[in-house]
């Protein structure tokens, strides 16, 4: 039967209405909030899903490589000439490998004198071409010039007093941001305070700003550990652009990501609908297992919590980065889980403006949970393979994250360009 004529008009009139609707109801909302802006992103990003191949240009560290030999890799880095920086936190040196993949010299060596470490923690390159490695305990910040002559050695100190420790550190230019925390004792025997930071830190190692803080306490008479309280996000998601801001995702459970102008200013906050996501039977298990080797040493009993909710920013994976193009990258905990076939990870990109502008899905081999994602260049990523269990061996034995079939990880390091 014909539709009749007002009835087509009424449909047409209607598919407009939502056609013109649809976009305004998925459409970011800003608003101010303590003189402070708040951009509410939706789910969905405006640009789409962007797939980004990953072609495989040089590997080291692998069965193969008879040249390079790898520990433990938690961090890789690069300079303004394409260089690739991997800290070996077990070997105690930085290898510095030409775009091609050539090694061109080793920074550090094991030690306690000018240009030496011992089990750094993280590293960074300055702008000036330094490169400092961030040690735990106590907190010492070791640099070498670019050709590997020692530059001097900061110890870290704060308005909190105690005794430092260093996490994660990242610099960008002279703009340099370190976390970890200062430790007291506490009011009652036995007892313990742990004040946990992100900060700002001038060249002698003085806090000039802090982002974010928590705290902890310790009662070793009645120990308790948990991963909510005594694993802050902000040890490792966190990132600096090469214009000074600083972005911060501080709560694990929520999708925020703070951004501070150069001058530690709080200027944004980028929110984002998300849906949270748990960890797998075996995730839980493997992590549980990570916390409680580590924890199995101290000389007193003590319950251990962990959370079943996978982080909504994988802290772990270290997932903020700031692009030079001034976009905020996330790794969220669903873009390393539940994955199309192929997909190493799925990036969400905002941008300077905090808008949901797109998610860049990465499609070539690896594990998700597993490796480690970092990008040295507009269209080049450094794969880590094995990176989380060389992350966990800061806090434990890292047997308690071998594979399924009992062997543990390869090692690698792998150098991707980015297609289309």
């Amino acid at each position: 039967m014909p539709t009749p004529p007002r009835l087509s008009l009424s449909l047409l009139l209607m598919g407009l209405m939502l056609t013109l609707v649809s976009p305004l109801a998925a459409a970011p909302v800003r608003e101010t909030i303590d003189g402070v802006v708040h951009v509410k992103n939706p789910a969905q990003a405006s640009g789409g899903v962007q797939t980004l191949q990953m072609q495989e240009q040089w590997r080291v560290g692998d069965e193969d490589d008879e040249d390079i030999i790898l520990g433990l890799i938690p961090r890789v880095s690069s300079d303004a000439d394409g260089n690739v920086f991997v800290l070996d936190s077990q070997l105690n040196h930085v290898l510095v490998l030409s775009p091609e993949g050539d090694l061109i010299r080793t920074l550090f060596r094991e030690g306690d004198g000018p240009g030496e470490t011992r089990q750094p923690k993280d590293m960074m390159v300055l702008g000036d071409g330094r490169v400092g490695v961030a040690q735990g305990f106590p907190g010492v910040v070791i640099f070498v010039d670019k050709d590997g002559t020692p530059a001097g050695r900061v110890k870290i100190s704060g308005t909190d007093g105690g005794l430092f420790s260093l996490v994660g550190c990242e610099a960008a230019g002279d703009h340099v941001i370190m976390s970890g925390l200062s430790q007291s004792q506490g009011d009652l025997p036995g007892t313990s305070n742990r004040n946990f930071f992100l900060s700002h830190f001038d060249e002698q190692g003085v806090e000039t700003q802090r982002y974010c803080a928590s705290h902890g306490f310790y009662d070793f008479s009645a120990f308790k550990y948990s991963e909510r309280e005594h694993l802050p996000p902000f040890f490792y998601t966190f990132a600096v652009g090469a214009d000074g801001r600083t972005c911060v995702a501080p709560d694990r459970d929520k999708y925020a990501i703070q951004v501070f102008a150069p001058d530690g200013g709080l200027e944004m906050v980028i929110e984002r609908d998300y849906q949270a996501i748990d960890r797998s039977e075996q995730e839980y298990d493997d992590f549980r297992a990570m916390l409680d080797t580590g924890l199995s040493t101290a000389p007193f009993d003590y319950t251990l919590t962990v959370e079943h909710q996978a982080p909504a920013v994988a802290y772990f994976h270290r997932g903020l980065r700031i692009r030079d193009d001034g976009t905020i990258w996330a790794l969220s905990g669903r873009g390393i889980r539940e994955l199309p076939d192929g997909i190493l990870a799925s990036f969400d990109v905002f941008d300077r403006q905090g808008i949901f502008i797109k998610q860049v899905q990465l499609k070539g081999p690896g594990d998700p949970l597993k490796d480690g994602i970092f990008f040295v260049g507009e269209d080049r990523v450094v794969v880590v393979k094995g990176y989380i269990e060389s992350l966990a061996a800061q806090y434990a034995d890292t047997t308690a994250l071998e594979a399924e079939d009992g062997e543990a990880s390869f090692l690698g390091v792998v150098s991707y360009k980015l297609e289309m």
